[in-house]
């Protein structure tokens, strides 16, 4: 899928644009794809997370505990300014350059472009800027113009929250470049992973063997230790789902690595062999789910504990 089209600008305009769009995204290294689903996901995983101004990033699902600012729950929503895993990878509070500000959301210079209002759908985001302060917010639905449902770092001592709320028309509308469509399907950053030798707790990104779905994938060798790497997604109703999970083959992987699909009527264990299958969508079943976003009634895990090999989380994808 091509990248969206961008609005039109003319002129010492977009010459300026252009220089500061080529120096905020690094050329090293494309934007991403990313489903609207996957957008929502990675901003429930933040939900009560604590505002911490200049901080980018979160623990998934750890509550009340140092979270970004409104700029910078954005950025890791969206994977920008470079692909990024939700646990901060270069130490705490660490300087990013650069670092995207609500004044280069409003004035689109980065990997964004502006909309209607009447056009927003899940996962744009909001903007508003007056003098040096401003604001920005993911839009999660409902009323476009006037209470909508968002998701936001409102402000210092608060915890990132998923609310309706007024939106004044000093908000402007923005879109992320390069998504793909709305199908509930969430790469492996979007993955909460435990263990591994990456930073954050995340297992080690790998492009060895091809086939994999995204940029790359992660990888861990097997352990007596906790090890796993879980998907949540925010599902739109209650109701039975198709789960399909992606690694890549190869003769070291596990062939015993386990996967625990968590329902409102208990956990679940299958098992998988991740010599055999890869790089294609592997049917793991299908499962009654609970709506919304919920770790312990909607989501699976694939284990690297008591693992005979490596085992790797690509992708997962849950179909209604």
């Amino acid at each position: 899928m091509k990248p969206l089209h961008r609005h039109l600008v003319t002129g010492t305009a977009a010459l300026l644009w252009a220089l500061v769009a080529l120096s905020a995204v690094p050329p090293a290294q494309a934007l991403p794809y990313m489903s609207r689903p996957e957008i929502t996901a990675r901003a429930e995983s933040a939900m009560d997370s604590r505002y911490t101004w200049g901080r980018e990033s979160w623990v998934p699902n750890s509550g009340a505990t140092a979270g970004p600012d409104c700029s910078g729950f954005v950025l890791k929503a969206w994977e920008v300014p470079r692909s990024m895993l939700y646990q901060e990878e270069h130490g705490e509070n660490a300087y990013i350059s650069p670092r995207y500000s609500t004044y280069h959301f409003y004035n689109d210079l980065g990997p964004w472009y502006g909309i209607s209002r009447d056009s927003l759908a899940e996962g744009d985001a909001l903007v508003r800027r007056s003098g040096d302060s401003g604001h920005v917010v993911l839009y999660a639905g409902g009323d476009r113009w006037g209470y909508p449902v968002i998701y936001e770092a409102p402000y210092t001592g608060a915890g990132v929250r998923r609310v309706s709320r007024y939106i004044g028309d000093e908000y402007r509308a923005i879109r992320r470049y390069s998504l793909s469509g709305s199908e509930i399907l969430l790469d492996n950053p979007t993955a909460k992973s435990t263990a591994g030798s990456d930073v954050g707790g995340n297992w080690t990104r790998s492009t060895s063997v091809s086939g994999y779905y995204g940029d790359d994938y992660q990888t861990t060798y097997g352990t007596s230790a906790r090890s796993y790497a879980r998907w949540t997604p925010r599902l739109p109703s209650s109701g039975t789902y198709a789960v399909y999970l992606r690694w890549t083959s190869w003769p070291n992987r596990a062939t015993n690595a386990k996967v625990t699909i968590n329902t409102p009527g208990g956990q679940l264990v299958r098992y998988v062999n991740q010599r055999e299958n890869g790089s294609r969508w592997v049917y793991m079943g299908r499962y009654y789910f609970g709506a919304g976003y919920s770790t312990g009634s909607g989501s699976v895990s694939i284990h690297a504990t008591g693992a005979n090999g490596y085992v790797v989380a690509d992708a997962a994808l849950f179909s209604s």
